[in-house]
């Protein structure tokens, strides 16, 4: 069988002395684990070049009958994000973002989740690679939109218990992916206080602090178009950090792993 597909390189490791084997996410057929033959030698060329880490490419791919693998047979870069790669920071960063894209799309799937993460991903790494946002903003943008995609986005309309859609202050309820104002937790905390035993209160919660500003942000990213999922500014990098904190407490309680690539990235992040 033979296909021809558009797709970004997300994944790439040695196999043997000089093959290699990368995975591509592509628009139409999810994620695919392809064999490049020579691709690890020193003497690959135009192969190597295509098949690099954050490679957005045009690739010719095959597969014998009742073969785990794609073959690489051919290909053209579209865009390299070779920027990516000379700065250690958006090089970490590009990896984690990666590493989340290849855990939410299974292999060989046609959904269009694929495609939609994919736009997102390619925008996420274009912004970084350019310097047009911060680190720390494309991170939260990334990962509330993985989210959103994948069916794990938080209830952002308002407050679960009192139904205030503009609260001063709120919280996420991570496990139980909804708001909870800051009157309302003051209330609950209270009934805690006397000893109340329901059921709800008693359940486990993380609850990350949220403001206004950063409400309104979470709202715009986990609704815009992918064209525009950047298209808009936070008051400072205070700000930004406070939504990536939420973004990232709950993506990752929501996939239930941690990432050796995001420590990485922690500990290069100036």
């Amino acid at each position: 069988m033979l296909i021809t597909v558009n797709g970004l390189v997300i994944r790439s490791y040695p196999s043997g002395n000089s093959d290699r084997i990368v995975h591509i996410l592509t628009e139409d057929h999810g994620r695919l684990s392809v064999m490049v033959k020579g691709g690890a030698s020193k003497r690959a060329g135009t192969t190597a070049s295509c098949t690099q880490l954050f490679t957005y490419g045009n690739y010719e791919l095959y597969r014998g009958r009742g073969g785990d693998l794609y073959w690489y047979r051919g290909g053209s870069v579209l865009t390299p994000f070779y920027e990516l790669s000379a700065d250690i920071t958006s090089m970490a960063l590009a990896t984690y973002l990666c590493d989340v894209a290849a855990d939410l799309i299974p292999e060989e799937t046609e959904e269009a989740d694929s495609g939609l993460l994919l736009k997102d991903l390619l925008n996420s790494l274009y912004v970084l690679s350019r310097r047009m946002k911060s680190p720390t903003l494309v991170k939260a943008v990334f990962e509330l939109r993985a989210a959103t995609l994948m069916g794990y986005c938080p209830d952002l309309s308002g407050c679960a218990l009192c139904g205030s859609r503009t609260p001063e202050s709120s919280y996420l309820d991570v496990m139980n992916g909804h708001l909870i104002c800051s009157d309302c937790q003051t209330k609950r905390n209270r009934i805690r206080d006397v000893g109340f035993t329901d059921e709800e209160l008693r359940g486990r919660n993380i609850l990350c602090p949220v403001t206004s500003s950063v409400l309104s942000s979470m709202r715009f990213v986990s609704e815009a178009p992918p064209k525009k999922i950047f298209s808009f500014s936070m008051k400072d990098s205070e700000e930004e950090r406070a939504m990536e904190r939420v973004t990232e407490t709950f993506l990752l309680n929501q996939l239930e792993r941690d990432y050796d690539t995001l420590h990485f990235y922690r500990s290069v992040m100036i």
